[in-house]
């Protein structure tokens, strides 16, 4: 009779482990995966470098003209396998994005710094920042055989910060 009794527990934990992922995967809604990949969540996005050449605004029209050219010396993760930078040395594992060109495109709207007073003009050389966002798709919710770089949007930068280039120590 014990043995028939403990037959029947060890069943019916083993049923309850089998139900519990339908459970978790039904939970909420009874959507699950759908539900979980209708939102695409957004990362940091930022690099740095010296900068190239810089176009400003002109006030009298609606859409921003100015554009920012740099060599990019660092970037975030986000930023590297975004596919925005070119990859500078194939035979190396991962990104590697030093010394590419970027450029912050005209239209976007983004908040331009200059110098730590604001008054600052920028010259070939400077140190600038760039920050924004970009859109991810979660690798679980991309479709099969899609690369990092296809599951990442388009950027939006919302921040340059153009400043006077670091000293040269003797």
């Amino acid at each position: 009779m014990l043995k028939t009794v403990s037959r029947i527990a060890a069943l019916a934990v083993a049923a309850a482990l089998v139900a519990a992922p339908a459970t978790a995967i039904a939970a909420k809604g009874g959507q699950g995966k759908a539900k979980s990949c209708a939102k695409t969540g957004t990362r940091g996005y930022q690099l740095a470098g010296t900068l190239v050449s810089m176009t400003a605004d002109n006030p009298g029209t609606l859409e921003s003209e100015a554009s920012v050219a740099l060599i990019v010396t660092s970037a975030n993760r986000h930023a590297r396998n975004s596919g925005e930078l070119a990859d500078q040395d194939v035979d190396r594992k991962g990104v590697q994005v030093v010394g590419a060109t970027y450029t912050v495109p005209a239209g976007d709207a983004y908040v331009l710094k200059l110098g730590d007073d604001g008054a600052a003009i920028p010259s070939p050389g400077d140190r600038v920042k760039v920050k924004g966002r970009i859109a991810l798709t979660k690798k679980r919710c991309a479709l099969e055989g899609t690369s990092t770089a296809d599951r990442y949007a388009t950027t939006d930068v919302t921040r340059v910060t153009v400043s006077d280039r670091e000293p040269e120590t003797t």
